[in-house]
């Protein structure tokens, strides 16, 4: 019979890092347990990490918090691997043959493995989804047993600049941890978001978040595009603050109460005036031409690598992600580019939240970590090592000095350290052990009592002799 494992994974957001822990059974039935986060202020931007140390101590700090309240030791974590820098870009890879012979599945992993020697200056490939493949003058999934004498093979390559992966590896060794696997996340988040149905009738999932905002293209069950546009919630209240000249956190807070992303023109609508910081007033209107501006500015983006495949999106266009919760925003959608065919999926209703944690399991941004913990099957954990008894030690040898005490990694050490060393500008005292060979190798001075004892004995012998 199995045991629980539990399951960590955290996700490197731009509004901060955070950190799930989930027990998954034998049987692969999931309870998330622990859910910690902690702001990182100009670590992370657009999915990209920019201040290594930085986003080592908050790494750290929300495993420390998980490790507390869970009483164990993280060692290992899952990771959601996103960023600017993340796309599809379209490659085929073509073989001819002198005569028709049957097509093996050695060939077709030959042609994938041309295929990812494709090179991308300043950037490596993450993972490749075939899409069809060519067998003379047919298309199909599936070539292996076609006779013909030409085959070509048509892949998506997953790319991101060469510099991602390697400084969140960084980041994971700074704050003593292993790496348990790399997750695409929005390919992760498709899965776990997206029916069978869906994928394969042809549709797409927009991932609104905080400075980012991801596109993702089924059809027949094979994603087709992937782009992530340097876009997001926080250009609103960015603009919000700019323009009122207010603080971030009261610009958000605006956004959140009165925003909107499509409101209709009414000349006989009120105007309402809404009180701001140091005693001023703004009106509701102006607000709201702020947030639409740049609420616009973002859907005409997604339109732009959505356009092409609209006839293909039979199941249509699915909203999700943090900035999705925005009012209005499937209306904005449809009034400026006239597709109906939205809707927005918050994360799915299960059992598997633990009904002790403080959260909301309807809230979509916490899809991509759940995700996570689901597809995740390595233990990420270890037992939490017992607190050394420092005071009889103590007792036995007052020349150590230690303390009990998580170090800020989680893990409770003993540091005692033998007084050996000297102060700086000190002379070090040589210890007895060490220095009694070298006093056996000298010659020893005589003291008083044996100097006396030798003039008793010269001057008894010169007595005799008289």
């Amino acid at each position: 019979m199995g045991v629980d494992k539990n399951i960590v994974a955290i996700e490197l957001g731009s509004s901060g890092i955070r950190a799930m822990i989930g027990q998954k059974r034998p049987d692969g039935s999931l309870q998330i347990v622990g859910f910690e986060k902690e702001s990182a202020p100009d670590s992370v931007h657009k999915g990209v990490v920019y201040n290594i140390d930085k986003t080592i101590q908050a790494i750290s700090a929300v495993i420390k918090r998980i490790e507390e309240r869970q009483k164990v030791f993280v060692n290992g974590v899952y990771v959601g691997i996103t960023g600017q820098s993340l796309r599809t870009v379209g490659n085929s890879v073509r073989r001819q043959f002198d005569v028709k012979v049957s097509i093996t599945d050695e060939i077709v992993e030959g042609l994938k493995a041309e295929n990812n020697k494709q090179d991308y200056p300043g950037a490596e490939i993450l993972d490749v989804v075939p899409q069809e493949f060519r067998v003379g003058i047919h298309q199909t999934n599936e070539p292996s047993g076609i006779i013909s004498d030409r085959v070509e093979g048509c892949y998506k390559n997953i790319i991101a600049r060469t510099a991602l992966c390697e400084a969140v590896r960084r980041c994971l060794s700074g704050a003593k941890l292993e790496e348990r696997g790399f997750f695409i996340a929005p390919l992760l988040l498709s899965d776990y978001l997206l029916t069978d149905a869906e994928k394969r009738s042809g549709c797409a999932l927009v991932d609104f978040g905080a400075e980012t905002t991801t596109v993702a293209v089924y059809e027949k069950n094979i994603l087709r595009h992937l782009v992530v546009i340097p876009l997001g919630g926080n250009n609103i209240t960015n603009d919000i603050a700019s323009i009122l000249h207010i603080e971030h956190e009261e610009a958000e807070a605006l956004k959140r109460t009165y925003g909107s992303a499509y409101t209709e023109d009414n000349e006989g609508r009120e105007n309402r005036m809404i009180n701001i910081s140091n005693d001023r007033q703004t009106d509701e209107r102006r607000l709201l031409n702020i947030i639409e501006a740049r609420q616009q500015e973002i859907i005409d983006n997604v339109w732009e690598q959505l356009n092409v495949y609209t006839e293909r999106l039979l199941s249509g266009i699915i909203f999700t992600g943090g900035a999705a919760n925005m009012r209005d925003l499937e209306k904005a959608f449809n009034e400026y580019h006239h597709f109906e065919k939205i809707k927005t999926r918050q994360l799915p209703t299960s059992p598997e939240f633990n009904t002790s944690l403080k959260l909301d399991p309807q809230t979509n941004t916490l899809a991509t970590l759940v995700a996570m913990l689901r597809r995740g099957d390595e233990e990420c954990t270890s037992e939490k090592p017992m607190e050394p008894d420092l005071f009889d030690k103590t007792k036995e040898d007052p020349t150590f000095q230690g303390v009990a005490s998580g170090d800020g990694d989680g893990i409770v050490k003993n540091n005692k350290t033998k007084l050996t060393e000297p102060a700086d500008g000190d002379n070090e005292e040589t210890p007895a052990a060490e220095t009694k060979p070298q006093e056996d190798s000298k010659p020893k001075k005589p003291n008083m009592f044996s100097r006396m004892g030798n003039w008793f004995r010269e001057t008894a012998g010169k007595l005799v002799e008289e």
